[in-house]
């Protein structure tokens, strides 16, 4: 990985033992993104995702997270590097892309619901369309995600006649509707009223509990203490430092963590020792 530290990555023998976890289900591997425009987004990028484990990454806004995500969905290209999904290397083409994303669902910050569709229809579309299963088992699979996260009673509403957090978890639900075997999640409740947050972390939650494998960016740090089984930091288009969500949030090893945390967190962090320059 590149900018490696010793002190600042755990090694995957002892996250393994530590959190009893599954096969790789997700693995990214020295992966570089550079823009048109010449902007490095993503500078030898490395980590995994265990079958049913939550991984949040975390870092200041313009680190890269979400380019990172949309790279492991194949909907951005990557210029260097490989990302696997149980074991078969994402494409951003073809068929063999289109089958890689199906086993992957995503639910983005600004929903992207289909207007003129009901929720009921959003969340049978992908079944319906993609999947092309039977109608009967369509119409079954989607008010059963819909219940899943508490929606039943609006499955004949408009987007236009939910709040942010009911469309979020209509989305959720959609996803879901794919079976997919892992779940990636950008800033899921970034464009959410606060009091509406709650609902969709909730749904992430119970997610987490059921063994989904999530792989979430987010600035939602109790959800990343509570919920997550390993965290990664980046900054600057690179992993800066990884670990449980006990090591990072307690005993941050780099300054530049610790800095971070302390702005977004707005308390100070138990002293520890932090070398004052991390990687870049």
């Amino acid at each position: 990985m590149s900018g490696d530290t010793d002190g600042a990555r755990e090694t995957e023998h002892d996250r393994r033992h530590r959190a009893a976890a599954g096969p790789v289900l997700v693995r990214i591997e020295d992966v570089f993104r550079r823009y048109p425009s010449g902007v490095e987004a993503l500078r030898g990028v490395s980590l995994v995702a265990h079958e049913g484990e939550v991984v949040c990454i975390i870092g200041p806004s313009g680190s890269g997270k979400s380019t990172l995500l949309r790279c492991v969905n194949g909907l951005e290209p990557i210029d260097r590097g490989r990302i696997l999904i149980g074991g078969r290397e994402v494409r951003t083409k073809g068929r063999e892309a289109r089958q890689i994303r199906q086993q992957i669902g995503m639910v983005f910050q600004s929903f992207e619901l289909f207007p003129h569709m009901t929720a009921l229809s959003n969340v049978r579309e992908g079944p319906r369309t993609v999947l092309r299963l039977p109608r009967e088992e369509v119409e079954e699979r989607a008010r059963a995600f819909l219940a899943k996260v508490g929606l039943a009673d609006k499955a004949d509403s408009l987007p236009a006649q939910l709040s942010g957090g009911q469309q979020q978890r209509v989305a959720i639900a959609r996803a879901l509707a794919m079976q997919p075997r892992a779940m990636l999640f950008d800033e899921a409740t970034s464009a959410l009223d606060p009091e509406t947050v709650g609902e969709v972390l909730n749904v992430m939650q119970q997610l987490a509990r059921e063994g989904m494998t999530m792989l979430v960016v987010t600035h939602e740090m109790a959800f990343a203490r509570t919920v997550a089984d390993w965290v990664v930091v980046m900054e600057n288009g690179q992993v800066l430092e990884e670990g449980t969500p006990r090591r990072i949030f307690g005993a941050p090893r780099l300054a530049r963590t610790r800095e971070f945390l302390q702005r977004v967190e707005h308390a100070p962090l138990p002293a520890a020792h932090c070398p004052e320059v991390g990687p870049r």
